[in-house]
């Protein structure tokens, strides 16, 4: 898996571009003692079709054996990797986008994968098509052993009004053009929602488009901090959208519930029409686990809405 046979660039996506020519994309991938998935991080920049990548690392110091991996990975592609403490998650992004070289910037957490060989290359696509300062598709959303459990789909065209009320933006499959992050920056003081902060920052100023595709494998674990610590989660959104959103505290709360609950169903059955995309089992960029009993399509959507219920 490590050593894919990379298909040509420009007949996988149709572009008539010779290699000097295509923009450089950086990706940014914060970490702290996640060796247990970093490696699939890797794998699946590292083993994208699309020939024009740099892949750096902030790395807050870790105690586990993330650096042992990352010396292993670092002269086998274009990938710098720095370690040092630092001020938390949003910090050690907003130093990656200032190491960033590239035209194009992702930005892609240590325990989260591009899905297949093609992503960055299709994202590349959309910005060359359209006048996009951001891209954003679908995610799969994965486990600690890399079962794919369901799809998530974006909505079909970007709404602010309908920001405010959701965050139904997947983050690891964002992509920015380089004068977007000269400009703005995450929140350091944000620990959970820094990602919906600064999609409503951004939505203000620039053009968002959506890519109806699945770029980014999102993972779920006991560890992950939007599981194990759901709570805090839910308040820290609640902060975020009264920064921006005016009126009765208690109103827009039970209003953003409710939108919550319509959106994030909208985008999980809207990913059952897409399930045949993952049964096409080719080209993906880092070994995924598939269940292919057609029955098991329920989980897509019970665990899912008694979620929502219980939000």
């Amino acid at each position: 898996m490590e050593n894919l046979t990379k298909p040509n660039f420009c007949e996988s996506i149709g572009m008539e571009l010779k290699d000097k020519n295509l923009p450089l994309v950086s990706i940014i991938t914060p970490s702290f003692n996640q060796a247990r998935f970093i490696k699939y991080t890797i794998l699946s920049v590292k083993n994208q079709t699309y020939p024009n990548i740099e892949h750096i690392i902030i790395d807050g110091g870790s105690s586990d054996n993330t650096l042992e991996i990352l010396r292993k990975y670092e002269d086998t592609y274009n990938m710098r990797w720095i370690s040092e403490p630092d001020e938390g998650q949003a910090d050690a992004i907003n130093k990656g986008f200032k190491m960033a070289n590239g035209e194009i910037i992702g930005w892609l957490n240590s325990d989260d994968c591009y899905l297949k060989t093609t992503a960055v290359s299709k994202v590349v696509k959309s910005f060359s098509i359209t006048q996009a300062d951001i891209v954003y598709g679908d995610n799969v959303e994965i486990d600690q052993d890399n079962l794919i459990l369901r799809i998530r789909c974006g909505i079909p065209r970007f709404s602010y009004k309908l920001l405010l009320w959701c965050d139904y933006i997947s983050q690891p499959t964002v992509f920015f053009k380089r004068k977007v992050l000269e400009k703005y920056a995450l929140d350091k003081n944000l620990q959970f929602a820094m990602d919906y902060d600064f999609w409503l920052q951004l939505g203000r100023a620039y053009r968002f488009h959506y890519l109806n595709d699945i770029i980014a494998a999102a993972r779920k674990h006991t560890s992950c901090k939007t599981v194990s610590r759901l709570q805090e989660v839910k308040k820290e959104d609640r902060v975020v959208r009264r920064r921006y959103k005016n009126g009765d505290s208690r109103v827009i709360d039970v209003t953003a519930c409710l939108m919550w609950y319509a959106i994030h169903r909208y985008q999980v059955l809207k990913g059952l029409c897409k399930l045949q995309y993952l049964y096409s089992n080719n080209g993906y960029a880092f070994p995924v686990k598939i269940d292919y009993k057609p029955f098991l399509i329920l989980r897509h959507i019970v665990p899912f809405s008694l979620m929502m219920i219980k939000r």
